[in-house]
């Protein structure tokens, strides 16, 4: 596929820096030091500070949620980032049978540990950029973060284009039909 739109270009990019910034969060090999952390539990930190924004209390059903994970899932990485010290669980003050997230002192430090190293990381990446032209890029990405957000991909019709390349409803389906 040799297409050159914008979109094209975006895509091809998002696709690149999804590899780049998901290779931090693979596990390490064995010769390697261990983290101090997991990756997985940073990005709890992050969920729950991100939900302590909103007037709502943080629950692991919330943190499933931000996370795009299911709440089994969300549920074992929230308990490791409580055995990690970075969360604790505390009894709700609107529910009594219900627990809420909030970060521990830990929990806050590794936050802006963390920020602090991207930033520096990013600041780094577009140091000899004009300024002009990082406020430009930082205006457009946040901006595009934006439309990302209101209005999400409909994985639905993704699934239907893949099922019509495959000239069927079905990976399984298609492949017996084309031999």
């Amino acid at each position: 596929m040799n297409d050159v739109t914008p979109a094209a270009a975006i895509d091809v990019a998002l696709l690149r820096l999804r590899r780049i910034w998901s290779r931090p969060l693979r596990a390490r090999k064995a010769a390697e030091a261990q983290r101090p952390v997991q990756m997985s539990a940073v990005m709890v930190v992050h969920a729950v500070h991100r939900l302590s924004l909103e007037p709502a209390e943080v629950t692991v059903g919330a943190v499933a949620e931000q996370l795009d994970v299911d709440p089994s899932t969300a549920s074992r990485l929230v308990n490791e980032a409580i055995g990690s010290g970075l969360v604790e669980r505390e009894e709700s003050e609107i529910d009594a049978r219900r627990a809420r997230l909030v970060l521990s002192a830990p929990g806050r430090r590794v936050l802006e540990a963390v920020a602090g190293y991207r930033r520096a990381y990013l600041d780094g990446l577009i140091a000899d950029w004009d300024r002009r032209d990082r406020e430009d890029f930082a205006r457009l990405l946040t901006r595009f973060a934006e439309a990302v957000t209101a209005r999400p991909a409909d994985v639905s019709r993704l699934d239907e284009a893949i099922a019509e390349a495959l000239g069927s409803g079905g990976p399984g389906e298609g492949a017996a039909t084309r031999r």
